[in-house]
């Protein structure tokens, strides 16, 4: 019942109108939204891949550097995202593809924050060309795994109730 309530307040305020009557709108943040996600999944890879060992060709500190970018448009995707989801709340809450979707970004989080706190200091010193831990792999290797999951769900949304 909380809930349902939530959905109706949430329907009602002037972000969602603004998304959902405004004919410009929707598509400018699906825009938005794609050029955020193609910025942060970018970045992403850069640091992944290098992390992984597979791109060792690129130096650890410039990649880092994409982490403020990565952040920034993250920013942006949320914001677009809560948007569309105010726009129609009724619709994208049961969506099986977009609970999923939350659940990996969520998952996302906590994995950026484990990289963070754990690996991101050591990784800054790490010596061009010279292998990441097992560890910082690990952690690489679920990055990119969650995040596309994220834009497969996001994908299926409109495919799946």
């Amino acid at each position: 019942m909380a809930e349902t309530g939530f959905l109706n307040w949430l329907e009602a305020t002037w972000l969602a109108e603004v998304t959902r009557d405004v004919i410009w709108v929707f598509p400018l943040f699906e825009t938005l939204h794609f050029m955020g996600l193609c910025v942060m999944f970018g970045g992403l890879l850069v640091i992944d891949l290098r992390v992984l060992g597979i791109a060792r060709f690129i130096p650890m500190r410039p990649a880092l550097s994409f982490t403020p970018l990565i952040i920034g448009a993250f920013v942006v995707v949320v914001f677009t995202g809560f948007a569309f989801f105010a726009s129609n709340p009724f619709n994208y809450a049961p969506n099986t593809a977009f609970r999923i979707k939350m659940s990996l970004i969520v998952l996302g989080g906590l994995n950026a924050i484990w990289f963070w706190l754990s690996k991101h200091g050591k990784l800054s010193s790490l010596p061009d060309g010279e292998q990441a831990d097992g560890t910082a792999k690990l952690i690489a290797g679920l990055s990119l795994f969650i995040w596309a999951g994220v834009i497969v769900m996001g994908r299926l949304i409109p495919f799946l109730l």
